[in-house]
């Protein structure tokens, strides 16, 4: 059987991945888990807390290069775990698609996440509409085969707000940095 992951050490493990924006949490990495890409994505797809379900979105975007082990987490991956794991990777393709233009200033040069899921589950290419349809076809996706009752299309722009929240702080620490 597989060690339980405690919150704390889930938070910690994103926040080694650039993303800080989750709270309340003073998690900080510590070698309590070193989890692989495979086993942060299986492990966040399965919490019951949405906010740490939804940090794969930006896990994602901010590191497409995760991407590769996607399919392979998603496969090891029982229901309702692995609805929200294709959700969640399927929205930050498509929110990376409707967001390039903004993402590019804060993250240059980024590959554009390949589609693995939406001819499995029926959605529109990330490429119609620079996302915008696939996403919102994706946000009814999501409703009809998910557990949890939200507004699946407000809580992927929330998750985007936050990111680009912490991308402009970031932004603004590395001009106010002196020069060194």
């Amino acid at each position: 059987m597989e060690k339980e992951v405690s919150r704390e050490a889930l938070v910690a493990a994103l926040r080694e991945r650039g993303l800080a924006y989750l709270a309340p949490s003073d998690a900080r990495p510590n070698g309590e888990s070193a989890l692989t890409a495979h086993e942060l994505i299986a492990r966040l797809a399965a919490q019951d807390d949405a906010r740490l379900r939804l940090a794969l979105i930006p896990l994602f975007i901010r590191h497409p290069d995760i991407a590769q082990a996607v399919p392979q987490a998603v496969a090891t991956l029982s229901d309702p775990a692995r609805t929200e794991a294709i959700a969640c990777y399927m929205a930050a393709v498509y929110l990376q698609r409707v967001w390039s233009i903004r993402l590019g200033f804060y993250l240059p040069g980024q590959s554009p996440l390949p589609d693995w899921f939406s001819g499995e589950i029926g959605l529109p290419s990330p490429d119609e509409r620079h996302g915008k349809v696939g996403l919102h076809a994706l946000a009814d996706w999501h409703a009809a085969h998910s557990l949890y009752p939200f507004n699946w299309l407000a809580s992927y722009q929330r998750v985007m707000d936050q990111l680009f929240e912490q991308l402009k702080q970031e932004a603004r620490r590395r001009e106010h940095a002196p020069a060194g």
